[in-house]
């Protein structure tokens, strides 16, 4: 039986037996979606996700899939020949063998998956079955429970894979973006990746740019090629937040570039996003290709944040945290900039040397104040955090912004805030917070 039979009789096999099947999934309008006992329905997930890319110019969109019948042959055969070069590899994934089709289809889609292609087509199995898929398949993600039953089900894990042919262009990051949105729509509050190899040095870095903390490790957990020994994995894990809660600022920032591009709102944007985008927008402009604020490139991307402070720290003597902060300051702009500094200097391989032989004040000093804010600071909210320095950055770029605006314009922090958003606050460009007052009562 060739792949296409493979498939074929899978899908047959699938539409017959799904009147009678048992499955763990409630069937609500076609959607399957994880039950808990504290959460017998949770939100559907009906709408793809629309970004657009690096270059200002692409657009992509993320399809929520519940079934291989949803997506083109063409697309399954590229996805799968995709994963069994990874499997070849040998570097990531615990599998020695390649799968089949019909091994790939019922290990990818026993729950949900989201694929990422190029363009915003409004469905994914409407597109023509020859397309080059090599070339328009960015990268897909599976969210499936980590734990068999009930008593843990609000627990997910997650599988992603990159097209090898575009890896190093924040693929990864966005399809993770899209998880850590998704993930609680299905029900979830808690994600863990427990086999991330440790010679995986590119997904270690990833999870931990977004604030996935190590909790734990498996020692010679697997066998990977290039390495003699077998290698340990780590176990990551976060709190997952519903995207009403707590939004990025890259995520802001890739949706204010995207508003100022094309003119056109996010598709998964609602009516009090789309008042919050106007107003944000106001303060940001376009100058080739770049997101600016008040002259300054607003950059999203950690790793190029990193790059930055780093190029800039060396490239300057080696200078303390707040001298390093001040000259990064001068040119670019994102939240808590110090934070960042923080960080290269207390990696900074030369920074440690002098600090150790003691050698220089300057690096010393630097190191010092570095790694006493970054573990002995005080330990608040990165939502609240997130606003309070991007005021402060305001206010020293000459922007008279409030605290409430900035909270209203990335997104209700707080679910209060949508209590002091009216229909006219949410019609008019500006977002205008109110401000009630209180009258002491008499005894």
């Amino acid at each position: 039986m060739g792949p296409d039979d493979a498939v074929t009789a899978l899908r047959q096999s699938r539409l017959a037996s799904r009147p009678t099947r048992k499955r763990h999934y409630s069937e609500t309008e076609g959607q399957h979606v994880p039950t808990t006992d504290a959460d017998p329905q949770p939100n559907k997930i009906n709408e793809r996700y629309t970004i657009l890319l690096k270059d200002g110019v692409t657009t992509a969109t993320i399809y929520p899939i519940l079934s291989p019948l949803e997506i083109p042959i063409g697309l399954l055969h590229f996805l799968c020949d995709e994963y069994n070069m990874e499997i070849e590899r040998g570097e990531s994934l615990p599998f020695f063998d390649p799968l089949t089709l019909e091994q790939f289809v019922e290990h990818w889609f026993a729950s949900f998956v989201g694929i990422m292609c190029l363009g915003d087509d409004t469905h994914l199995n409407k597109a023509p079955d020859d397309r080059p898929w090599e070339n328009e398949c960015l990268g897909m993600f599976s969210i499936q429970p980590q734990y068999p039953g009930k008593r843990c089900s609000h627990i997910c894990t997650a599988e992603f894979l990159v097209n090898a042919g575009i890896r190093g262009k924040g693929i990864g990051r966005t399809l993770t973006d899209c998880f850590l949105q998704w993930a609680p729509k299905l029900g979830y509050t808690y994600a863990m990746f427990n086999l991330v190899f440790e010679s995986n040095s590119a997904a270690r870095k990833l999870w931990e740019s977004m604030n996935f903390k190590r909790a734990g490790k498996i020692k010679s957990a697997a066998y990977v090629k290039n390495f003699d020994q077998p290698v340990d994995a780590i176990i990551y894990g976060r709190e997952l937040a519903d995207k009403s809660i707590a939004e990025s600022s890259a995520y802001r920032f890739d949706k204010i570039k995207y508003y100022l591009e094309t003119g056109k709102y996010p598709a998964t944007a609602d009516r009090q996003e789309k008042a919050r985008l106007r107003a944000g927008a106001m303060h940001y402009s376009l100058s080739n290709g770049k997101l600016m604020l008040k002259g300054k490139e607003v950059v999203a991307e950690p790793d190029q944040q990193m790059r930055i402070c780093y190029d800039l720290h060396v490239n300057n003597g080696h200078l303390g945290i707040n001298k390093t902060t001040t000259q990064v300051a001068e040119k670019y702009h994102w939240p808590r900039i110090k934070e960042t500094v923080g960080i290269v200097i207390k990696e900074c391989e030369k920074c440690n040397k002098l600090h150790r032989e003691d050698d220089n004040d300057e690096g010393k000093r630097g190191y010092e104040s570095a790694h006493h804010e970054l573990n002995n600071g005080p330990q608040i909210s990165e939502q609240i955090q997130a606003v309070v320095s991007e005021v402060q950055q305001a206010h020293r770029d000459g922007l008279r912004h409030t605290y409430a605006e900035v909270a209203a314009s990335s997104g209700p922090i707080f679910p209060i805030i949508d209590r002091y958003l009216s229909d006219e606050d949410t019609e008019s460009d500006v977002i205008r917070p109110r401000v009630r007052t209180y009258q002491r009562r008499e005894r």
